[in-house]
């Protein structure tokens, strides 16, 4: 009889199970820490820019909107703000007999981070105003950063006094939008003497489209 052992009866030889060690998993873990810090504030910045940039698309075209019903019912219309729930509101009013904020008024609410300001004065990290330019006026004009924009029948903008509203006057407005990590975003729209709008957004040393 043969003394040779029985195929696949003999000892069987288990190879250790190949992983990452505990010191290979914590420099992966301190890799991704390491990336997500660099990245998230970036991540974060893009956002707040995506936010205010769709705020004030969504607010000029309220603007156009108001300025399309004067021309359509031949009639003054008023784009005016409003805190309501403390969220800024938008909305466009009648410019001859206002009926205030209603469930039917074309509105809009700006995000909960955003606030219409008064306009920078320059200087301590705020942005230098807008000039006559910037809004497409010309050099005689005063830009108004305090009163409501109306529009009158011809959808021109006016500012309206004692029953007249005079043509082609230029208008500006700011915004503010704050980020999550802190810091200000500074955004203005202006409305033009012959009534185009105008986005623009602070870089931290200008102004731009």
């Amino acid at each position: 009889m043969s003394n040779k052992p029985a195929r696949g009866c003999g000892p069987r030889v288990f190879h250790a199970a190949t992983g990452f060690s505990m010191v290979e998993l914590l420099v992966v873990v301190g890799i991704v820490i390491s990336l997500t810090a660099i990245s998230l504030p970036t991540l974060t910045t893009l956002a707040a820019t995506t936010k205010l940039r769709g705020a004030m698309g969504d607010l000029s075209g309220l603007f156009q909107n108001a300025r399309s019903i004067a021309v359509k019912q031949s009639t003054m219309t008023r784009v005016r703000f409003q805190l309501s729930n403390n969220r800024w509101v938008a909305f466009v009013d009648n410019g001859v007999t206002p009926t205030g904020l209603t469930g039917t008024t074309p509105q809009i609410y700006l995000p909960t981070p955003f606030s219409k300001v008064s306009p920078p004065a320059g200087g301590g990290g705020t942005p230098t105003p807008l000039d006559n330019a910037a809004c497409g006026a010309n050099s005689s004009s005063t830009l108004d950063a305090t009163h409501d924009t109306y529009f009158n029948q011809l959808g021109i903008p006016c500012l309206y006094s004692g029953g007249t509203c005079s043509g082609g006057q230029p208008f500006v407005y700011y915004f503010n939008y704050a980020g999550s990590l802190g810091g200000t975003n500074w955004s203005a729209v202006c409305v033009s003497p012959a009534g185009r709008l105008k986005g623009w957004y602070w870089t931290g040393s200008s102004w731009t489209n």
